[in-house]
């Protein structure tokens, strides 16, 4: 005769389950390739979980498209060279997250006049939301990270391969394995692979080489295109204008190759005691695609970008504040950058999702190259979050 359970059997049972889940969810490993804002947040969702992160950067700090430049020397000269703010949310997950930002003071709002140039004269826009990273754009990542569950591994390339477990009751039992791109050094062994950075799937480079990921490598990222775009990060002194961003409609050949320029010593945290000023010059992408026609070398791209975007900036300057006597600030150091991929227009297909899992490889993808708000700090973000739950659904993690 079967006895029916009695409450405390029921409890005991439960308590069982619960000890069982939460020793899986301590016991799993989760490698993160990329800190940008896709992969800060997947690495922070799993972390609350309990899940234990290792997150591989290969720059010397955190943040990605939303990294912060700075100059190595006595006068830290520091530029948002990337992602310039965040707008107004739209969607409701974001504004909570943007308000739990404000709130942790984590972001602020750069203020001030933004005007927009081109064909139809200068406009000043009408006020709109523009919240920074404080004190710095990379800020944002850098809390995210944050976490006892996450550990950071910056100037560190991981390539990535999927390895036979042994002595394992499962015949397919798979784990991947981490090596540093240089010196092939082992950097540990993962349950889960996530990667955040789409430039991992690119034939020239190894990270996702021997992953055996081919709906990742040679399907979502091959219909991906990007954005031409190049920027220069330039100190000046003695710049007299009252504007703190300039919108350009790249259709008036007065203001040459530029699309946005914004003087990033008047957004919050970046003030200077000095007479100079921090800006960061963006190009127009129409202009970009034209000025990297046939140009290969990286190095002779970024003086190009530094050369142009400078010259063109100082010559709009008498448009720009309509005054031909207008002084022209002395320029004390500038450099130029490539944008690669880190501009994306997304494919039909890579718009219908947030987030890319191929669980029978235990491998998610993210970045701001999914879902309906790509190329956006939101997007990016929504995205994280999007492969932290998908992979957690996977095995069942609440």
């Amino acid at each position: 005769m079967l006895m029916r359970p009695t409450r405390v059997h029921i409890l005991l049972t439960i308590m069982a389950v619960t000890s069982n889940a939460i020793q899986s969810i301590n016991a799993l490993r989760v490698a993160v390739l990329g800190s940008g804002i896709s992969g800060s947040a997947a690495a922070r969702t799993l972390a609350e979980k309990g899940v234990k992160v290792t997150l591989f950067e290969a720059g010397r700090g955190v943040g990605g498209r939303m990294s912060t430049r700075r100059t190595r020397d006595e006068h830290n000269y520091q530029f948002d060279h990337g992602a310039q703010y965040i707008g107004s949310p739209k969607t409701d997950t974001f504004r909570h997250i943007l308000d739990q930002w404000k709130s942790d003071d984590w972001v602020r709002e750069w203020e001030g006049d933004f005007w927009t140039v081109g064909t139809n004269g200068r406009s000043q826009e009408i006020k709109k939301d523009r919240w920074v990273g404080y004190p710095t754009m990379n800020s944002i990542c850098q809390n995210l990270l944050s976490h006892e569950n996450i550990e950071i591994k910056t100037q560190t390339r991981a390539n990535a391969s999927r390895i036979q477990v042994e002595d394992s009751d499962f015949d397919d039992a798979c784990m991947w394995h981490l090596s540093h791109h240089k010196t092939n050094e082992g950097l540990g062994s993962f349950d889960w692979l996530v990667a955040s950075d789409r430039n991992s799937a690119g034939y020239h480079r190894k990270d996702l080489a021997k992953a055996d990921v081919r709906e990742f490598t040679s399907g979502i990222t091959r219909n991906i295109k990007s954005v031409k775009s190049l920027t220069a990060m330039v100190v000046f002194e003695n710049m007299n204008v009252n504007f703190n961003g300039i919108q350009f409609d790249g259709k008036d050949p007065k203001f040459g190759s530029l699309g946005w320029a914004a003087r990033d010593t008047s957004k919050p945290g970046r003030e200077r005691e000095d007479d100079r000023e921090c800006w960061v010059l963006q190009s127009h992408p129409d202009a970009a695609k034209e000025l990297l026609k046939g140009k290969r070398n990286i190095g002779a791209i970024r003086e190009m970008a530094r050369d142009v975007l400078v010259r063109d900036f100082l010559n709009s300057m008498p448009h720009i504040v309509d005054d031909d006597e207008f002084e022209l600030p002395r320029v004390v150091t500038s450099v130029g950058h490539r944008w690669g991929a880190a501009f994306p227009i997304p494919s039909e297909k890579s718009a219908q999702m947030e987030s890319q899992i191929i669980a029978s490889k235990q491998f998610v993808a993210c970045g701001d190259y999914f879902g309906q708000l790509s190329g956006r700090i939101e997007g990016g973000y929504l995205s994280g979050v999007s492969a932290a739950d998908q992979l957690c659904g996977a095995i069942e993690i609440n």
